[in-house]
């Protein structure tokens, strides 16, 4: 994706506490812009590739779902990513009080 002659612009964005101290630790808080666009830009080139190859597939595989439309991919990964993140907090270490 091409990221030239687009103007910034700011956006609110709320993260949890944990998450921001593991990239303050990483790119310091004066890199956390940077390093949450390039998260950011990063996501968004890989899930278009991931769903231009799959518009590719589709209809050439003789046992392709119908029902795998980007929008039901696209779900079915917040899905997983959601049951990732309760699992991760499930072991997560609790602050000590």
């Amino acid at each position: 994706m091409q990221w030239a002659n687009i103007v910034p612009m700011r956006l609110h964005v709320v993260l949890d506490e944990d998450l921001i101290r593991e990239i303050d630790s990483y790119v310091g808080k004066r890199g956390r812009s940077k390093f949450i666009r390039e998260a950011v830009e990063a996501k968004v080139e890989e899930d278009m590739r991931r769903l231009a190859a799959l518009e590719r597939l589709r209809g050439s595989m003789p046992d392709f779902a119908p029902y795998m439309t980007p929008e039901w991919i696209r779900e079915e990964d917040r899905r997983e990513s959601e049951a990732f993140d309760r699992e991760v907090e499930g072991h997560r270490r609790k602050p000590l009080r």
